[in-house]
């Protein structure tokens, strides 16, 4: 085997393992650059700015490796408006939705957690709060879905196959999670199933739109009744959820219902009823077919016939 083979595929472009490295040197140069840049400008940094610096990173990143080293433009990464994107992301928000909605009435049934009044907003400032919190809650669950399911973990699907692209993209996912304010491993845990979901469902249409629309569903669900969001109060409205009892691993604590053990089975049911809801013509993920995504099998951004028959 010669130094060609290990970094050159037949055709002649960089094997996936490559372009992934380099996706990674470029997003990490511009996340550190552009973080540095703004650490001059302002005394204290705020969520917007750092999701801004985040977002900006991650869509540069991706859509220069897409023209330099796929020659596609950026929505080939599954963002392409198709006449089966609104259906899936109505259909990814109302099921991120519903769990987080039933997490919270089952908590809330059992005495684990309680409704508390906060002092001090008044209508107005209530709306302009939510308003404010999904603009960026938006933000949030598109540049995610684009930097762990985009060009990255499509690059681990096309040198890999896809159960590798999970475990690995997912492990990354919940790891990354590990930072914020009173993290469990719980948590943690239940993140990675969160990134196992929202991998299936891509590789189930690959396209980006039903896991932005969870994404989005499941924050902004989480946010606007009063949960912390992994860890982080990302809204500033006249009520919240506070935890009514020990042991944390029941709620999740101060990291919010996803820290908690009811979170866990309902991402496991919801796991369960996607993979039916989102069941192709031949009842498997698109992506764990040997036969047509198998290691190095696609140039990237390519849509797969089921797409096409949608």
């Amino acid at each position: 085997m010669t130094i060609n083979d290990l970094l050159l595929l037949p055709d002649g472009r960089l094997r996936a393992g490559w372009r992934l490295a380099l996706f990674l040197i470029v997003f990490i140069g511009l996340l550190f650059g552009m973080s540095l840049l703004f650490s001059f400008t302002r005394q204290a940094p705020s969520v917007a700015l750092a999701v801004f610096v985040q977002a900006a990173a991650a869509g540069i990143s991706t859509w220069l490796l897409l023209r330099w080293m796929e020659d596609a433009p950026f929505v080939s990464i599954g963002l392409a408006w198709q006449k089966r994107a609104p259906g899936e992301l109505r259909q990814g928000l109302a099921v991120g939705i519903a769990l987080v909605g039933t997490l919270t009435a089952f908590e809330w049934a059992t005495g684990a957690i309680r409704f508390e009044s906060k002092t001090g907003s008044g209508p107005a400032s209530t709306l302009a709060g939510v308003l404010m919190l999904t603009g960026l809650l938006v933000v949030v669950a598109t540049y995610e879905e684009v930097l762990f399911r985009g060009y990255a973990f499509q690059r681990l699907v096309e040198g890999t196959n896809g159960t590798g692209a999970i475990l690995v993209s997912s492990v990354v996912f919940g790891g990354v999670h590990m930072t914020n304010p009173n993290a469990t491993q719980l948590g943690t845990l239940n993140t990675v199933l969160a990134g196992v979901l929202l991998a299936v469902a891509y590789l189930r249409t690959r396209a980006l739109w039903w896991p932005i629309g969870f994404h989005f569903g499941w924050n902004w669900t989480l946010a606007v009744l009063g949960h912390p969001v992994s860890g982080l109060e990302v809204a500033q409205l006249p009520w919240r959820v506070v935890a009514d009892f020990e042991p944390v691993w029941i709620h999740g604590g101060s990291y919010g219902p996803e820290g908690g053990i009811v979170a866990t089975v309902l991402l496991l049911a919801g796991s369960a009823g996607t993979l039916r809801l989102l069941r192709n013509a031949e009842g498997r993920p698109e992506g764990l077919r040997s036969s047509r995504n198998g290691p190095e099998a696609s140039a990237g951004g390519e849509q797969p016939d089921s797409a096409a028959k949608n």
